[in-house]
C-alpha cells in the first residue's frame, strides 16, 4: 500500500515518478474492460481537450479508502473528483471504484475507473437551469459550449464555462435580492 500511495503522489502531481511504479505501457478503461483500453505510455505526458479542460478547472481527485485484493493482485478503492466546474454548478464530488492490477514485477499494468452511478447525479441535472438561463440570454455561447448536451473539452471552453456560470449566478442573485426586498 505504501508504493501505491507513492505512485498516486506522483501520479496527482503529473511526476515522471509515477512510471517507477508502473508497466512501461499502462491500460485503462473506463467503466469495464469492454472493448479497446487507452494506452499510457512511459514517457508521453497525457495531453489532449479534457487534460487541458482538467487544468483549467483545477480538477483533484482523492480517495478515502483503499485495499489490496489479493486474488486479482490489485489496489482498489473509493475515489473521488472535484474541481472548479462541479463547485460553480453545485454540483459535489463524483465517486468511483478505481482498480489498480499488478503484474508479477509489482508493476502497475492495468486501471479500470467505475463511475458508481447510485452514488452519482449526472452533471447534466446541474446544468439544467443554466442551460435554460443560457438559452434565453446567450444561446450563441450555449449552443457552442453544450451542442446537443454534450460539453466541448478544451482550456478556452472551460474558461468560457467559467464565465457564462458566474453570468448567470449574479442575475441569480440579483434576482433573488430584488426578490426579497420586494418582501420586506
Amino acid at each position: 500500500m505504501a508504493l501505491f500511495s507513492k505512485y498516486y503522489s506522483a501520479q496527482k502531481n503529473d511526476s515522471n515518478d509515477k512510471w517507477n511504479f508502473t508497466n512501461d505501457t499502462v491500460k485503462l478503461w473506463f467503466d469495464n474492460k469492454d472493448g479497446k483500453p487507452i494506452l499510457q505510455v512511459k514517457g508521453k505526458k497525457a495531453t489532449g481537450k479534457w487534460k487541458e479542460w482538467d487544468r483549467e478547472m483545477k480538477s483533484n481527485s482523492f480517495y478515502d479508502t483503499i485495499w489490496f485484493d489479493e486474488s486479482e493482485n490489485a489496489v482498489k478503492g473509493y475515489f473521488y473528483e472535484k474541481n472548479d466546474f462541479y463547485s460553480l454548478i453545485g454540483k459535489p464530488p463524483t465517486k468511483t471504484l478505481r482498480t489498480y492490477w499488478f503484474d508479477v514485477n509489482d508493476k502497475i499494468n492495468e486501471i479500470l475507473i467505475y463511475w458508481i452511478p447510485e452514488e452519482n447525479t449526472i452533471t447534466a441535472e446541474y446544468l439544467k437551469p443554466i442551460v435554460k438561463w443560457a438559452m434565453a440570454n446567450d444561446s450563441i455561447e450555449i449552443n457552442q459550449l453544450y451542442p446537443n448536451g454534450n460539453i466541448v473539452p478544451s482550456r478556452e471552453n472551460a474558461i468560457r464555462w467559467k464565465n457564462l456560470i458566474r453570468k448567470y449566478q449574479k442575475e441569480q442573485n440579483s434576482y433573488n435580492h430584488q426578490r426579497q426586498q420586494s418582501t420586506n
